[in-house]
């Protein structure tokens, strides 16, 4: 039966396939922090799934250069731009870093008068690292460890690549030279700075966000440019594409590991958002359904509340079971990993309660703090102006209005 073809993205600000990989790969990113005594953390894809946070800078870079590009040609839209990213991340992270902070205190407060308290303050809760978080300058290689909500330290930067898009966006243009050099440096300085490969959070991140980001907007114009031919009725090339895709991105992700190869993470996530920015085939509509979807609209309170229950799970489960369930796992070449759980049914039961217990408590976070925080902020930034007479400048012309 042909197909009815659904609403060209080319036209809309809203890329839904792309939102249902991005639910999916936070999901992953959930089952990369967890070590449970299960197949699941000898999978591959799991143990290396800390690369699909280059698929969110990537992914980043595409949707902020397609709705803003063209806005960004004055100054007090720079500033209404920088409203509307920081409300749209920063509640959120400020919750969660006072989540941590109520649990380290809870956790010193139960330790007083007994002989061996836990430590608390310390190490990656030192007090000192509250004021990096709360100025989003907690990966700007300040400290020698991840701090507090590990997983926030690509939200910080972001926050400071959205404040280098916008200021060359305005001040400069953005020139085809400038996005070649950011897709070509990157690499090369992680080549030599980093022993683990795209491995890197705390100390070279903001090089990492700048590499993905820069060919997430590499993308956008090779999108804008596309020609708005007649959508195919036959969805079965771009299916069979779709597949293909897929299973690059998986066997990349599988083979990477924190090798030199992981360097080329944000070109094969670009190659898959230009894949399925066009929504063709049938992968693209499966994305689009509704668990696919809701995954997306969840996605950022998937990735920065998970933490907290991969390192309060462990602790709530000895409370109630009075007994340590962290086992060593016998795992590829002889030696062991400690895990939590006894066998593999019992720790593939606690990814599920993990996963569970994150989906639920998103659901509640994006309802009560993602969307107030969206909605102050866009009330304080006031309404759009214009578009400029003047749109973005690239080094073949003008970008016309999306």
């Amino acid at each position: 039966m042909p197909a009815t073809p659904g609403p060209d993205p080319r036209t809309a600000n809203r890329f839904e396939a792309l939102d249902g990989w991005r639910g999916v790969c936070a999901c992953l990113v959930v089952l990369f922090h967890f070590h449970g005594y299960s197949p699941i953390y000898s999978s591959p894809l799991v143990r290396n799934s800390y690369l699909f946070v280059d698929f969110f800078f990537v992914l980043s870079g595409f949707v902020i250069a397609w709705n803003y590009a063209n806005r960004l040609g004055s100054w007090p839209e720079v500033r209404r731009f920088l409203v509307l990213r920081v409300g749209r991340v920063y509640p959120l992270h400020v919750f969660m870093l006072f989540c941590f902070l109520a649990y380290e205190t809870a956790k010193l407060v139960n330790g007083l008068g007994q002989p061996s308290p836990p430590a608390t303050f310390s190490g990656e809760t030192h007090p000192g690292a509250v004021l990096s978080n709360l100025f989003l300058v907690q990966s700007l290689h300040l400290h020698d460890s991840l701090t507090w909500n590990g997983p926030s330290w690509s939200i910080s930067t972001e926050v400071w690549t959205y404040v280098a898009f916008a200021i060359l966006c305005v001040g400069l243009g953005l020139r085809h030279w400038m996005l070649a050099v950011a897709a070509i440096a990157p690499p090369l300085a992680l080549l030599y700075l980093s022993k683990t490969g795209m491995d890197v959070t705390y100390d070279w991140g903001l090089i990492r966000c700048l590499f993905g980001f820069a060919l997430g907007v590499a993308c956008y114009q090779i999108q804008r440019r596309r020609a708005p031919a007649t959508r195919l009725l036959n969805p079965l090339p771009a299916t069979a594409l779709e597949c293909v895709m897929v299973a690059v991105v998986v066997m990349f992700v599988s083979l990477a590991d924190k090798t030199a190869w992981s360097l080329l993470a944000p070109f094969v996530f670009a190659l898959a958002v230009l894949v399925f920015a066009s929504e063709d085939g049938l992968v693209s509509r499966l994305f689009r359904t509704g668990p696919f979807k809701w995954l997306g609209k969840l996605s950022y309170s998937i990735y920065l509340t998970h933490f907290f229950f991969v390192m309060l799970l462990p602790v709530v489960v000895k409370r109630v079971l009075q007994q340590d369930l962290w086992t060593p796992m016998p795992v590829a070449g002889g030696q062991y990993v400690l895990v939590y759980g006894r066998n593999d049914l019992e720790g593939t039961l606690f990814y599920v309660a993990v996963v569970a217990l994150t989906l639920a408590f998103s659901a509640f976070t994006y309802r009560w703090i993602e969307t107030p925080g969206r909605d102050w902020s866009r009330r304080w930034a006031g309404r759009p102006a214009p578009a400029t007479a003047e749109p973005l400048r690239t080094g073949a012309g003008q970008v016309p209005t999306p």
